[in-house]
């Protein structure tokens, strides 16, 4: 039995709507997906970078991830990305990387900053937070409901 993961995402310059978002599959379990694997399998030609949803004990980002073997954040028990598409060409849509130096029209001193708070929020992800931990039992049952057997 294979377990299949369904990854929901927007693509803003589509005029996507986050309430109706996009979804593609990963024949993985969800705890497994890292950055890597949403690059390989992104279904649209081009290049990408990659933000994942992401509720703290009080706002709800986008969160960039650091490496390609970064394990995904799940909002609501799911993978919710914003991808925002930088080009039409299809170079190296499996080796770009979602860092703040490729964000175009972005000044180095806000990089600087912008790499601060993403390795803050990375950081906060990272670590269990006691407020949003669910039961054992919830949060299996959670995870089933993004898995399809077949």
């Amino acid at each position: 039995m294979k377990q299949f993961t369904l990854i929901y995402y927007v693509v803003p310059q589509d005029n996507d709507d986050i309430e109706i978002p996009n979804a593609f599959g990963i024949g993985k379990p969800v705890d497994q997906i890292t950055l890597k694997d949403i690059k390989t399998s992104f279904p649209l030609q081009g290049e990408y970078i990659f933000r994942f949803r992401y509720k703290t004990m009080h706002n709800t980002v986008w969160l960039d991830l650091p490496t390609d073997t970064s394990q995904i954040p799940l909002f609501n028990n799911r993978i919710l990305i914003k991808a925002t598409r930088i080009s039409w060409d299809v170079q190296n849509n499996q080796n770009q990387s979602t860092s703040v130096s490729q964000q175009p029209n972005v000044l180095p001193q806000q990089q600087t900053q912008n790499q601060i708070v993403n390795q803050q929020t990375f950081a906060q992800f990272q670590q269990p937070q006691q407020n949003q931990q669910q039961p054992q039992q919830q949060q299996q049952q959670s995870q089933n409901q993004n898995l399809i057997d077949f």
